[in-house]
């Protein structure tokens, strides 16, 4: 069973940029979509605690990029 992730719950990943397992943060922040323009807002992500970056999209953010998508 898939977890749902909500703002402000944590967990631990690894950070591309930090090159190292970190402690992680979902947070909600504006995607842009790649080979596009097309910038989502408000789209829950893991961000990496320790240098802000975002680590990865969780699966329940997926239908909200697909339709964004769908709808340039």
């Amino acid at each position: 069973m898939q977890r749902d992730w909500r703002v402000g719950d944590f967990a631990a990943n690894t950070c591309r940029r930090c090159r190292k397992l970190v402690r992680t943060r979902f947070e909600l922040r504006t995607v842009q979509l790649a080979r596009t323009r097309l910038c989502v807002r408000d789209v829950l992500v893991d961000v990496c605690t320790e240098c802000d970056h975002m680590v990865s999209i969780p699966p329940q953010s997926l239908p909200q990029l697909r339709e964004a998508g769908l709808a340039k």
